[in-house]
């Protein structure tokens, strides 16, 4: 199994059998900054994407995000979002004023 959090151009490759198997496998990991999924199968793409647990899941593609979309990672990659309106919501105190 993979156990440690890869940083740079690593494609690590594992056999499976079943799509729920892939899943099991890809979150196997105490990790969960980005995952990427192949297929020209939709059924496939949606049981992978709602399955896997990252903060990003790209489909069909190796690029990262642009700068305005929050990025998210999960468990110990992780918690919270940088960039975006996300982002920038994490430094603010929201207050709930209640009054008659």
């Amino acid at each position: 199994m993979l156990v440690e959090e890869p940083f740079g151009p690593v494609l690590p490759v594992m056999p499976f059998e079943t799509i729920p198997q892939a899943i099991e496998l890809a979150n196997s990991t105490r990790y969960g900054l980005a995952a990427y999924v192949f297929t020209g199968s939709e059924g496939i793409r949606d049981a992978v994407v709602q399955g896997l647990r990252a903060g990003t899941v790209g489909v069909n593609v190796l690029e990262g995000v642009t700068p305005d979309v929050p990025l998210n990672g999960v468990d110990e990659s992780g918690y919270g979002f940088e960039g975006g309106i996300e982002g920038f919501r994490s430094f603010q105190y929201l207050k709930l004023i209640h009054r008659r």
